[in-house]
């Protein structure tokens, strides 16, 4: 079983993709909610999570060099963790910034907020 965290502070985000993915049939993730930042690295490292989902609207656009600090620290400390980030396609600050972190290699990918839970089920699948 794949063990999935989402690193977020949206309790309504965490909640409603942790309903969907325990209403999946055959699921194979064990879904992890990881609601506190300053504690998510610790948290990942205890769970040995596989796939880390990182929202990236909980971090300030100026924050860029912290988000690919946090990213690095916890590719450094789970070394075969996936990285993954929730973007908002309506946010282009957010947008390079994925873009940025998947290109110098930091992330393993992003999806966007309106893509189908399909769409993110597979990609998680394929880690």
């Amino acid at each position: 079983m794949k063990k999935v965290a989402l690193i977020t502070t949206n309790k309504i985000l965490a909640q409603s993709l942790a309903a969907a993915m325990k209403a999946m049939p055959d699921s194979e993730f064990e879904f992890y909610l990881l609601l506190d930042p300053n504690q998510a690295l610790l948290d990942a490292e205890i769970f040995e999570i596989d796939v880390a989902l990182i929202d990236l609207m909980d971090r300030r656009a100026e924050e860029k060099e912290t988000l690919f600090s946090f990213c690095e620290l916890l590719h450094n400390r789970l070394s075969s963790c996936h990285l993954l980030l929730l973007v908002s396609q309506d946010d282009p600050i957010r947008r390079e910034i994925a873009t940025q972190a998947k290109k110098k290699e930091i992330v393993d990918d992003y999806v966007f907020y309106d893509a189908s839970l399909r769409y993110l089920f597979a990609k998680l699948s394929a880690f």
